[in-house]
Order: C-alpha cells, then structure tokens, then sequence
C-alpha cells in the first residue's frame, strides 16, 4: 500500500475523536463532575471545555507514535509492506475507538449528574 494512503488513513482516525467530541461540547451542561469518589460522591467539578483533554492527549500519542512508526518506515521505498501498514492503521484505530469512548463515558456522566 502507498506512504500517503496510509498516512491518510492513520491520520483520519487521530483526528476523528475531536470530530464526535465538538457535538458533545454542545450537549454537555456548563459544569461537569470532573472527578467522582466512591459512593457517587462528586470530588471536583469543571468545565466542558475539559472533554477536549481526551482528543487532545490521544492526538498527542498519535504524533509521537508517527514519528516512531516514521523512522522504522525510513528504509522502505513509495510502498510500506503490509505488516507496516496494519500495524499503523490498527494503533490509530485503537487510539480513536479508546478516546471516542473515554468522551461518551465522561458524557454519561455529566448527564446523569445534572
């Protein structure tokens, strides 16, 4: 498979929780339990601005992984082998799906404690 179809590929996936966490901004109520205890008990609330940390952090360890994944991929030529490129595909695909839920499990719990 080409560098630039991969790279695509890899790259829609980083930023695709930013892309479901920009409706949730606009659902959320203005404050949200940031921190829960045990037994419910709400510790600290914050902001909704603070469910763009998850994308962000995930997009943070998505350019780091790039640049790894860039050096290993230095010695091929204009096709990556296969291997290669399900790795990178598979690692921008867990990282998507892991912040996708981290915002609908923070989304959860601003509702059910409005």
């Amino acid at each position: 498979m080409k560098k630039e179809a991969t790279y695509a590929i890899y790259w829609f996936f980083s930023l695709a929780p930013f892309l479901t966490a920009i409706p949730l901004f606009f659902l959320m109520p203005e404050k949200v339990p940031a921190r829960i205890l045990a037994f419910t008990v709400i510790e600290r609330l914050g902001t909704r601005w603070e469910l763009f940390l998850i994308p962000l952090s995930w997009l943070i360890a998505s350019v780091i992984l790039d640049v790894i994944f860039r050096m290993i991929e230095r010695t091929s030529g204009a096709v990556l082998p296969m291997r290669m490129v399900v790795t990178r595909i598979l690692m921008a695909l867990i990282f998507c799906t892991l912040a996708i839920y981290m915002e609908l499990i923070l989304y959860r719990t601003a509702m059910i404690y409005i």
